[in-house]
């Protein structure tokens, strides 16, 4: 599974990555974790949930010289995770703006110097009474790698595109194929989920076998020649994109897929169930099925779970404000301990219950109050 990872100037004084929910997903339960980078070159590093970094990252920035907003390709493999610097160009956009501002000197200033060595291949050998300037000069010309030589996990087939997509659902890449599998982590329960794209050459038989989700990839332009299980890319979007109003989690695909296919038909069906079922709810239970990923008693900054719910497709405003609503009564999930900085006191899932059990005593209470009519 890879993730792409933006850097800051935070990152780089304190030689640290921030962990977003992407990190916290791939990272779950470690401690210790070893980045091999590029050249083979690895790093020690310390996930350090307390403080929500990954330490230990300093000497990778500065032998890459990063800066600023430059991305990082990040592939999990367990406990080890592969680390690239994307923005590679930078030496040669500054090589070109460098040529670019000596202008025309520059250029007739290398006219000269192939003349010269022009007429120092056709002129006889220098004497010994010659000095250094009668030798001719010696050019040395330097044949690059191929990516591929350097990189040759490079050439090996790559993910579907929806990897980033199935990602948001908590689904994550495990393992290369054709099949590609992934697994999502459900407390008690793990889906696994093997896909092979349209006219790959695999085998999904031996995952149904494991009690695994396996389907087709395919557009929905071909949904009609696709036998059954199906999942379209046009489909998956659509069902993240429900993300912003209705609470949706890997059990949604889980069921589409049983049902037969995960494309825009099914999910546009989905959508008015679900619209049906939380009218006008659905951002508020987004955020409370976000809050269930997070342990009883941890502490986590407001920002950090704005950044969260950003990947989940939930606006800032519509966390501030669902923040607010579960720190005070009836709900006192939250409790605040300065500002921009929340405990969570409970389980989402015992908070509801506790909450249900309010209402039905409430419910008794106002019907003893207001008595036969």
């Amino acid at each position: 599974m890879n993730a792409k990872y933006v850097l800051t100037s935070r990152c780089l004084d304190q030689g640290v990555l921030f962990l977003t929910y992407s990190l916290r997903q791939h990272l779950a339960g470690l401690e210790q974790v070893r980045f091999v980078d590029e050249e083979g070159e690895g790093y020690e590093a310390r996930v350090n949930w307390g403080l929500g970094v990954v330490e230990g990252l300093g000497p990778y920035f500065t032998k890459k010289r990063l800066q600023p907003n430059e991305v990082l390709l990040l592939s999990f493999q367990k406990e080890v995770v592969r680390i690239e610097a994307l923005s590679r160009g930078r030496g040669r956009r500054s090589h070109l703006e460098a040529s670019a501002q000596k202008g025309p000197r520059s250029a007739s200033k290398e006219e000269a110097d192939r003349e010269a060595d022009s007429k120092s291949e056709s002129a006889p050998s220098a004497g010994p009474g010659l000095g250094l300037e009668g030798n001719p000069k010696k050019v040395v010309r330097v044949t690059p790698y191929p990516r591929e030589v350097l990189f040759p996990q490079g050439a090996r087939p790559t993910p579907p595109a929806v990897t980033e997509d199935l990602a948001r659902l908590g689904f994550l890449f495990t393992e290369g194929g054709p099949p590609w599998v992934y697994q999502a982590h459900l407390g008690r329960r793990t889906l696994l989920l093997a896909l092979l794209r349209h006219g790959e050459e695999g085998d999904l038989a031996p995952w149904r076998a494991k009690g695994a989700l396996a389907a087709t990839l395919a557009p929905e332009s071909l949904r009609q020649e696709v036998e059954e299980p199906l999942l379209t890319p046009e489909g998956l979007k659509r069902l993240l994109a429900l993300k912003v109003r209705f609470p949706i989690s890997a059990l949604d695909l889980e069921r589409l897929l049983k049902e037969g296919r995960l494309d825009l038909e099914s999910v546009e069906a989905l959508e008015d169930r679900l619209a049906l079922e939380l009218a006008g709810r659905g951002a508020f239970a987004s955020l409370l099925l976000l809050l269930a990923k997070h342990r009883m008693g941890e502490v986590f900054l407001l920002s950090d779970l704005e950044a969260e719910a950003l990947e989940e497709g939930l606006l800032p405003e519509t966390v501030r404000q669902g923040v607010e609503t579960l720190a005070q009564p009836p709900f006192v999930l939250l409790k605040r301990l300065s500002p921009g900085e929340f405990l969570l006191q409970q389980e989402v899932e015992v908070a509801l219950d506790e909450l249900a059990s309010f209402a039905q005593t409430l419910k008794a209470r106002l019907r003893r109050v207001e008595g036969p009519a």
